[in-house]
């Protein structure tokens, strides 16, 4: 029955496009009705010339006597000096109307959804245009992806998307070069003023991180997700940039599959969404293996819909050890439980784009076989609160996202390593902070590194679309968006941000002393990322005159 209605879901879907009438070189354009504008994807070394293409329409249009830069269509139409923002006339009769649309260009790929999409999975048609590759007319599952990015009052919104085929099953595909998979997402960088820190910041990780402790040179592990920015279309409107990217799950971190004969349970893998218990300074209720969510970690693998019950139990067992050792096992034992050459680079990573929505929050725990090794190792997810930009943009930047703002020593994990120094942590930081620093994370490779993204969306004009698009949005506190003036802000932000994370790390330190047990104060307080907390919180929190507390 299920495969039924997707099927004729799908089919509906199709006999509810708006036709887009224009054909180029065999390619469906995708229309904006809401600029009354085409878009047309050609390759970058196509820009600052001339360029010629077989122009025709669709078989279903009552289009008459149709021009494309005053040229007719059915044969070859040559696009004068393509260049960025600059746009071509369209123009036909429709009865005794007249009919005057524009086209512009770009060299980004472009994707177009159409369907009626929200919390659930829905069925969509689902167009993806790579330039000098064509097109593919896909269909697909997709819903709503996110938290708070899922309010109602949101527009901009990220989408989980699920490729199927005819029958409603699974069918995989590959895009820009990336895995072959049926899981995609497109993360719209919603409340982010350059819309790119998320993909900027994980494809940084991606090039540098430290392998978890289990892979081989045969084995190609991603912790963080790739992807491509792409501008994409819904509903014949047009979205704006996003990033078109891969999930992180057990096949981005190649973790060993669970024995479907016996149920044997190997490869684990957890989300941790909030606060409760992510930060491994508390430990506040059992795990239930049959239920998707515990404290606030999100089952990830192996799934309930494939094994139940499934298995919390390595990861409950590293944060028991955390939350209730003696500094001596903590020193002699952490290495069993945490995979330390990677959170050292996770420690240094996050300090230095200060990824405040990073601390226990947005990490994927791993463990590759439990019935081998216990160990945890990580992987990191939604990093647009990186480089300056706020959780939201009431206002835009603050005191907590200020490139002078204290770094972090994340977690509890953190803070012990700092304070007990087991095999010469301390050291080992300092020296791989220092090191990096001489490449990947000198001023000038980061800089260059967010302002290549900056051209590359600057060159095409997909920073005027996004910023017509989106400027006075709600979603961004009716700010308007401005490339220019956020490229400038990022660049001076991290060269600022180097200078203190340098002081910070020639003397690694918790900055964090003087806890007492409970607070027995009436007072407003924070954890130590700055945030608000309730009374119901556990863990380090401060009071407004500075005074630190632990709360269990």
């Amino acid at each position: 029955m299920r495969q039924v209605f997707i099927l004729l879901s799908c089919s509906l879907l199709a006999c509810l496009k708006v036709a887009g009438q224009i054909v180029i070189d065999g390619i469906h354009l995708p229309y904006d009705r809401l600029s009354n504008t085409y878009l047309v994807t050609i390759p970058a070394h196509q820009w600052g010339k001339d360029w010629q293409a077989q122009v025709t329409l669709e078989d279903s249009t009552d289009w008459q006597q149709v021009e494309v830069n005053g040229q007719p269509v059915g044969q070859m139409v040559t696009f004068d000096q393509v260049e960025p923002q600059k746009t071509y006339s369209v123009r036909a009769m429709f009865g005794d109307s007249l009919v005057h649309r524009q086209l512009e260009f770009t060299y980004l790929p472009i994707v177009h959804l159409w369907g009626e999409f929200g919390i659930e999975q829905a069925p969509a048609r689902i167009t993806v245009q790579t330039p000098g590759e064509g097109e593919q007319e896909l269909k697909a599952m997709v819903k709503w992806r996110g938290y708070t990015t899922n309010d109602s009052a949101k527009h901009k919104r990220n989408y989980k998307i699920n490729f199927v085929d005819k029958k409603g099953e699974k069918k995989d595909y590959r895009f820009f070069g990336l895995r072959k998979d049926n899981g995609w997402i497109l993360d719209a960088g919603q409340v982010d003023l350059f819309r790119m820190r998320n993909h900027i910041a994980a494809k940084m990780w991606d090039d540098f991180a430290t392998k978890p402790y289990y892979a081989t040179e045969d084995m190609e592990v991603h912790t963080s997700s790739r992807g491509e920015i792409v501008e994409v279309f819904l509903n014949d409107q047009y979205q704006g940039i996003y990033n078109m990217c891969e999930p992180v799950d057990r096949k981005q971190m190649q973790l060993m599959k669970f024995d479907g004969k016996t149920g044997e349970i190997h490869g684990g893998l957890w989300k941790s969404e909030g606060w409760e218990d992510t930060t491994f300074w508390t430990l506040t209720s059992q795990y239930d293996n049959t239920q998707p969510r515990w404290a606030d970690f999100q089952l990830e693998y192996p799934e309930l819909d494939d094994l139940c019950p499934s298995d919390y139990s390595t990861l409950y067992n590293a944060i028991d050890f955390v939350v209730n050792c003696e500094d001596h096992e903590f020193k002699d034992q952490i290495h069993e439980y945490i995979d330390i050459p990677v959170f050292i680079d996770y420690y240094i990573f996050t300090n230095i784009l200060n990824a405040i929505d990073l601390q226990g929050k947005n990490i994927f725990w791993a463990v590759y076989d439990k019935q081998v090794d216990k160990k945890l190792t990580l992987a990191l997810w939604d990093l647009d609160t990186t480089v300056g930009q706020n959780y939201n943009d009431l206002p835009p930047h603050t005191e907590m996202t200020a490139y002078d703002a204290f770094p972090m020593t994340p977690m509890k994990i953190g803070w012990q390593l700092v304070s007990t120094n087991p095999d010469n942590f301390n050291q080992k930081v300092r020296d791989r902070y220092f090191a990096l620093r001489e490449n990947i994370f000198s001023a000038d490779s980061l800089v260059n590194r967010y302002r290549s993204y900056y051209n590359k969306v600057k060159n095409c004009g997909a920073d005027n679309r996004e910023e017509r698009r989106w400027s006075g949005d709600e979603d961004i506190a009716f700010l308007t968006l401005n490339f220019d003036e956020e490229i400038d802000y990022i660049e001076d932000w991290l060269r600022h941000r180097l200078e203190v994370t340098d002081e910070f790390f020639n003397n690694p330190r918790t900055g964090i002393g003087g806890i007492t047990i409970h607070p027995e104060v009436d007072d407003v307080l924070y954890n130590p990322m700055g945030l608000k907390v309730n009374d119901g919180y556990k863990g380090i929190v401060i009071t407004k005159n500075g005074k630190k507390y632990l709360k269990k």
